[in-house]
């Protein structure tokens, strides 16, 4: 086997020394002062990146722990992607598989995949839309029409209210459901849902009416009128959040030959 030619260890050597100055030797023929440039480069580009889609997680650590958490990223996490947008996809992947501090916040890794779920729900692919005027009536008799850019989340801790003056040292017993979506401006909202309002989202993303799908979730165990007039309220809290944008109506069944 030939050996490795000896300009492609010293490019080894000068990339294992900007993923880890504090522990790496200097390559041979190259000046501290000059590489601590491109060590500072290096790092200000991960922090460019993961500042910006990390608010409160950076919001919660001093400077120097925040830098000790990218600097301890970037020597230890093998990233599968050049591209740079993709720098938080790793960060979120570093923090949920691979990060083993004790020190770190218990909530970390979750709080990290909601401040990512804001990104992506921002970026995602999808036509403008445009939100209708719907009746609580077309709401109940129609097929509701959902923003296309959503995503369901579930979490064991309140990561929509953790911040720096509520630091959660114990996750509550009960968590409720958060719903991320695009809304028509192309702001990014995530609203708190009662399980009960996760399950009608859900039966209307397959396509049930709005009567269907709340008589579906009351499966017989309460009265249709006084259940129909509490899912008529979230039928219409979901209009007005943004969430509902249109309806269509039932196509009649064309008739057998």
């Amino acid at each position: 086997m030939n050996p490795t030619p000896a300009f492609q260890q010293q490019q080894r050597q000068f990339l294992n020394y900007l993923r880890r100055p504090q522990t790496a030797q200097l390559p041979d023929g190259f000046g501290a002062e000059r590489v601590t440039v491109y060590v500072e480069l290096l790092y200000n580009k991960f922090d460019e990146s993961l500042t910006a889609c990390f608010p409160v997680i950076h919001s919660l650590l001093s400077n120097e722990d925040w830098r000790a958490l990218l600097l301890d990223f970037i020597a230890n996490h093998t990233c599968h992607t050049p591209y740079y947008r993709q720098i938080p996809d790793e960060f979120l992947r570093y923090l949920q598989h691979e990060r083993q501090t004790l020190d770190d916040w218990p909530f970390l890794p979750e709080l990290a995949h909601f401040e990512w779920m804001e990104l992506q729900l921002s970026i995602a692919e999808s036509e403008p839309v445009s939100q209708k005027t719907l009746s609580a009536a077309e709401l109940l008799d129609y097929i509701p029409i959902l923003v296309p850019v959503l995503q369901l989340l579930h979490y064991r801790w309140p990561v929509q209210d953790i911040g720096p003056s509520f630091l959660p040292s114990q996750p509550p017993e009960t968590v409720n459901p958060i719903l991320g979506f695009r809304d028509c401006d192309d702001q990014v909202q995530f609203v708190s849902l009662s399980p009960a309002t996760a399950q009608l989202i859900l039966l209307l993303n397959n396509g049930l009416t709005g009567q269907n799908a709340l008589q579906t979730m009351n499966g017989g165990k309460y009265p249709d009128t006084q259940f129909l007039e509490f899912g008529r309220r979230m039928l219409v809290d979901l209009h007005h959040q943004g969430v509902i944008i249109d309806a269509r109506p039932v196509l009649p069944l064309e008739p057998k030959s």
